[in-house]
């Protein structure tokens, strides 16, 4: 026989002095739980969609990053050098340094100047070459240190600005310190100038074609010895005559001739040639004997994972003398081959070929091979190899669809790249053209806002995606035209916007191409729903209203992106989203404009971030419909893959295993046990009412009386009640439960994920920190408590008996 219990009074737990109770009374409706609120932001950020989501084995398969280059007598960072004719040239939307190895400047660590000492002095030249107009482009010396990153090395910089149209001087240690911008009485883009720095020790002497700029003794923390080397950020650059100290320094390379991600199998001849590809800027081009071709080893060269008897479907592009070709899956080194076929009717033209690839055997991480079938000449464009006739890769669509995620957005700063276009996004998939990324340079658009639109319908969850905002509005309604089957009902124009400045010209700028926009996508589509991607500046109020004012009636949502590791920095932005309302209804009381959190962002995905979560869902539930869309960034993560300190997937993957981390389980919590209305609840200590921490960013930190954060939601009938309860302190608790007017209870079971701060999941121990489960037995529910652990978010379902 079932028990059921009445708790329309106190249920008293042994407390003690500093017993707490939460009352929740079911028929105080507060306001309703929007349901997208359990949303995911996917963005190709650390290769998540090219490598990951989009189920393509073959990374690099349209051949468009440059054959490896060995620069002799230097060491090249960041990807995208190139030496040809005595001219070497970095193409990037990021950052690359080439710093020579030892020579007259030393290869010395840097150090401080010796007193008394008299510093040596070089005389370093070369003519430099602004190629994209964000690019600044120049010279690095007394370098030590280096690494890969932008600023991961010590040394002074010396170099043109293509924007600022300046000549910029500034230190690393690590980090940047501006020193000076000299304005110059020319644009430095497309144009060669020849760059001359004296040094000696500390001091520097710089002049531009001839004619002296500027010099700079460094008095503080002088730099003195070190390297010489070469370096452009934010855009590409060439350069030619590199003189040191009176001697030229030839750009002399070795390569193999064969695109970056691929290798070449046999002595054959190789070439990344450029004159007639199918797509892009290039194709691949070999020629030699049968048996000779080349090998792709998926992302990052780990491997492809393939399933014995796995269908694998197989199109590519070929052109060439060589009538015949081979594909083929092996495993790493060549030894075992799982599946093989011939390709026949190659001619002068490219053309599509499509086959089918059966492994034999299964194996984590096999490769791809392209070899000629007959001797001759083969180039090869555009292969893409996918296990069905979808993009997405099973396994982690399983993951999103299990995660019950209700919202996914699309988007990031990958939209804000130049080359993110819409006009690129429609048709086949194997003959889009590729583009500069921001996150990566030789970007594809095999994954585009289609196949995205189609995902986050195949998941059962409401997309939305941005669009970059110099983007032709008739190119966008067309993609619309194409989606238009999906019901798409959010479209967000731009993103971050003026996140590196605060000048009002840059919101003028963002403003005039939003309501461009706007009036094309509107006119077309009158019911999509409109998110306005300025970055929020609650100090900069007359910017911000300017933005509102302009926008007010032609935009659903202002999107806000918050910092979101630690439940302290949540329960800050919960102030700043109440600001915001606030501010929005003084500038207009009548106004539709709500809050969208496209982003909740951090470097982490570890217990403390899953925290985080769950109590930023607790806020959005409190805005009460002012905040109706949230989507934590970011959703996807390859295994120790971390370009930019990003480290917060929520699913983590190699090509042979998918699982998920605190955070997705926290989400999955909260979207499986969703309820349409929010309740009152109280939690009382004593005579008092609980209370919370002012945000000081620290997890453990927080008193115990003050480390509860709670909402609680019903069903429509009344008679289910869902407990959302983050524990963010380090001490376990202990609740008593009122539930005035509720009625008779027979069900009460909780779910609960906890776990030290970092705790995280491995590949070794994938469900080491995961929800568990307690119903309590009957005999326990003449006085049922809960008990909440440190770490915890807890889920308590409560339901009434018959």
């Amino acid at each position: 026989m079932k028990t059921t219990l009445t708790l329309s009074l106190v249920l008293v737990a042994a407390l003690g002095a500093a017993g707490q109770t939460l009352t929740v009374d079911a028929d105080s409706v507060v306001c309703g739980v929007e349901p997208l609120i359990y949303g995911a932001c996917t963005e190709d950020v650390n290769h998540e969609i090219y490598g990951g989501l989009y189920d393509q084995k073959i990374f690099g398969e349209g051949f468009e990053e440059p054959a490896p280059v060995c620069i002799r007598g230097f060491r090249a960072y960041g990807e995208g050098w190139t030496a040809e004719g005595g001219t070497v040239r970095l193409t990037t939307a990021r950052h690359g340094k080439l710093v020579a190895e030892g020579g007259p400047l030393g290869g010395e660590p840097a150090a401080h100047a010796d007193v008394g000492q008299r510093p040596a002095q070089h005389v370093v030249e070369v003519d430099v070459r602004c190629d994209d107009t964000d690019a600044i482009a120049g010279f690095i010396v007394n370098v030590a240190g280096a690494g890969e990153g932008a600023d991961d090395f010590d040394g002074y910089e010396i170099a043109l600005s293509a924007r600022k149209h300046t000549l910029v001087v500034g230190k690393h240690q690590h980090d940047w310190q501006p020193i000076r911008d000299v304005p110059l009485p020319f644009a430095p883009q497309g144009m060669w100038h020849r760059l001359r720095v004296n040094v000696s020790g500390a001091a520097l002497d710089v002049s531009i074609d001839g004619t002296p700029v500027t010099s700079y003794r460094d008095a503080e923390r002088p730099l003195t010895s070190g390297s010489v080397g070469l370096r452009s950020f934010g855009g590409s650059a060439s350069f030619r005559r590199l003189i040191i100290d009176g001697r030229e320094v030839p750009f002399v390379s070795d390569s193999p001739g064969v695109s970056a991600l691929w290798a070449p199998l046999g002595k054959g001849t190789y070439c990344v040639d450029d004159s007639q590809p199918f797509t892009g800027r290039q194709a691949q081009m070999m020629r030699g004997r049968a048996g000779i071709g080349i090998v792709n080893k998926g992302l990052n060269g780990w491997g492809i994972g393939v399933r014995r008897a796995e269908r694998l479907t197989l199109s590519l592009y070929l052109r060439g003398t060589a009538r015949r070709a081979y594909v083929a899956l092996q495993s790493a080194d060549g030894t075992r081959e799982y599946a093989r076929t011939l390709i026949k009717g190659i001619g002068k033209e490219w053309k599509r070929f499509d086959t089918t690839l059966v492994p034999s055997a299964s194996d984590p991480a096999a490769r791809f091979c392209l070899m000629l079938g007959s001797k001759g000449t083969l180039w090869a464009d555009q292969v893409l190899l996918c296990t069905d006739s979808h993009p997405f890769r099973d396994d982690l669509t399983q993951a999103f669809r299990n995660e019950h995620l209700t919202f996914l957005r699309y988007g990031g700063t990958m939209v804000n790249a130049r080359e993110y276009l819409t006009r690129h996004m429609t048709g086949s998939r194997l003959e889009r053209q590729p583009y500069r990324g921001h996150w990566y340079t030789y970007s594809t658009n095999g994954f585009a806002i289609p196949e995205f639109v189609a995902f986050a319908r195949r998941i059962g969850a409401e997309p939305c995606f941005a669009i970059n905002i110099e983007d032709n509005p008739d190119d966008v309604v067309a993609l619309l035209r194409e989606i238009e089957p999906y019901g798409l009902r959010y479209i967000e124009i731009g993103n971050e916007e003026c996140i590196g400045s605060r000048a009002r010209e840059g919101y003028e700028h963002y403003v005039e191409r939003y309501l461009l926009l706007y009036e094309h996508i509107h006119r077309a589509y009158p019911a999509l729903q409109f998110v306005n991607a300025a970055w929020w500046r609650p100090g900069e109020r007359e910017t911000m209203r300017y933005v509102f004012e302009a926008l007010d009636g032609k935009c659903d949502f202002w999107d806000y992106h918050p910092w979101t590791e630690t439940p302290l920095q949540a329960l800050s932005a919960e102030q700043e989203i109440a600001r915001m309302q606030a501010l929005f209804h003084e500038w207009n009381p009548h106004t539709t404009m709500r809050c969208a959190i496209l982003e909740e962002n951090g470097n982490t995905h570890d217990m403390a971030r899953a925290l985080a979560h769950a109590v930023m869902l607790n806020v959005v539930r409190r805005t009460q419909g002012f905040v109706p869309l949230d989507s934590p960034a970011n959703a996807l993560q390859p295994y120790l893959q971390n370009d930019n300190g990003w480290d917060q997937g929520q699913i983590f993957f190699t090509p042979s295993q998918v699982w998920m981390q605190p955070p997705y389980y926290a989400q999955q919590m909260a979207a499986a046990y969703h309820q349409p209305l929010v309740v009152k609840s109280t939690l009382t200590t004593g005579n008092a009412s609980g209370g919370r921490t002012p945000d000081d960013g620290s997890l453990a930190e927080a008193p115990a009386a003050d480390s509860l954060d709670i909402t609680a939601t019903r069903n429509e009938a009344g008679d289910t009640l869902v407990l959302h309860i983050v524990n963010y302190g380090s001490c376990a608790r202990t609740l008593a439960l009122a539930l005035p007017r509720f009625g008779s209870v027979g069900i009460l079971r909780t779910l609960t994920l906890h776990g030290p701060a970092q705790g995280e999941n491995t590949p070794q121990e994938p469900t080491r920190y995961i929800p568990r489960t307690v119903t309590p037995a009957e005999e326990a529910l003449a006085q049922p408590t809960l008990t909440l652990e440190p770490f915890s978010y807890t889920l308590c379902l409560i339901a009434k008996g018959s």
